[in-house]
């Protein structure tokens, strides 16, 4: 038994490690990016759909341009929608952002279905899909000066959170989804955060945020995906952007954070699931679809209490076989 469960465990780490290479392996660089932003732009001009484009806000210390990309319905004028801007990869070292952005662009630009040019006729999507390129290419958090972007945004002293602020007052966008990584070694469970009514935000954008942190959450459920709710209650300088902008700049802020430690490590699909699902909550949600999107959470979580009632009373029942 004992050789068994060593040959178990032997061949599962085996596995695990086969599929955290294949992961990097399928990892974009920032030329890879640019490379696949550039196609897409051009066959989606070419085929006549014409919802992509994509600017160059800034450059990095480096030099490396820092694109944005803006998908949209083109027989409808932008400032007709509302606007979702996503930052993606402020930290060098967190990978799911870039590949989840990268994913749902593509799936968005090319979808033919009803739902999609409905939602873009009423939804505007603003994504910097990674805002510190020097950082990605060596696999760090910091960006080439040292410094971490998302604690600058107060004081702006890097060329990647200045250029992306401007793009952000340019927009004026309803709301801004953060979404990051935890670091390597830290083995939290994937969180939604948001601002709180002691941070100092608006009551109005508290508002706001507290039904799209509970809306993101319960949707993932629907995918069986499992995020903790944080709500930041205090009043420490914004210099996070999710506490930055709803308290400066007047705007609903949410943070997607995913654990890629222990396990996840080698689940780059699930944590792509995870910001994918909570960037197009966000967009349903802007474009009015808040009641049937608690509906489907209302009619999940109902239809699994049934299963686990019935699961608890067949374990009490016992079988006739059994009955003295």
């Amino acid at each position: 038994m004992k050789y068994h469960r060593t040959i178990f465990v032997v061949v599962a780490w085996f596995l695990a490690i086969s599929a955290a290479t294949a992961d990097k392996a399928k990892l974009v660089s920032y030329n890879d990016m640019m490379s696949k932003l550039a196609t897409l732009a051009t066959v989606d001009d070419l085929t006549g759909r014409g919802r992509v484009s994509v600017a160059c806000v800034g450059k990095s210390v480096r030099g490396r341009e820092i694109p944005l990309v803006v998908l949209s319905e083109p027989n409808v004028p932008i400032d007709s929608t509302k606007r979702l801007f996503v930052i993606c990869r402020q930290h060098g070292d967190e990978p799911a952002p870039t590949e989840a952005m990268l994913k749902l662009i593509q799936d968005l630009a090319f979808s033919s279905s009803d739902e999609t040019a409905d939602l873009l006729s009423k939804v505007s999507f603003f994504i910097v899909p990674m805002m510190n390129p020097d950082g990605a290419e060596r696999n760090s958090r910091r960006n080439s000066n040292g410094v971490d972007l998302n604690r600058d945004w107060l004081d702006l002293r890097q060329p990647e959170t200045r250029c992306v602020r401007r793009a952000i007052d340019a927009v004026e966008p309803d709301i801004i989804v953060d979404a990051h990584e935890l670091s390597p070694g830290n083995n939290r469970s994937d969180f939604v955060e948001t601002v709180g009514a002691a941070s100092g935000a608006g009551d109005e954008v508290v508002s706001a945020c507290f039904r799209l942190q509970e809306l993101i959450v319960g949707i993932l459920r629907t995918h069986d995906i499992y995020a903790m709710s944080y709500r930041i209650e205090d009043r420490n300088p914004a210099r996070l952007a999710h506490r930055y902008f709803p308290i400066h700049g007047n705007t609903a802020s949410i943070l997607l954070e995913t654990r890629q430690s222990g396990i996840r490590q080698y689940q780059l699909e699930y944590r792509k699931s995870l910001h994918i699902t909570g960037v197009m909550t966000v967009a349903k949600f802007l474009a009015g679809q808040e009641d049937r999107l608690r509906e489907r959470i209302a009619q999940h979580d109902s239809n699994r209490r049934l299963v686990q009632l019935a699961s608890r009373k067949s374990k009490r029942t016992p079988s006739k076989n059994n009955r003295k």
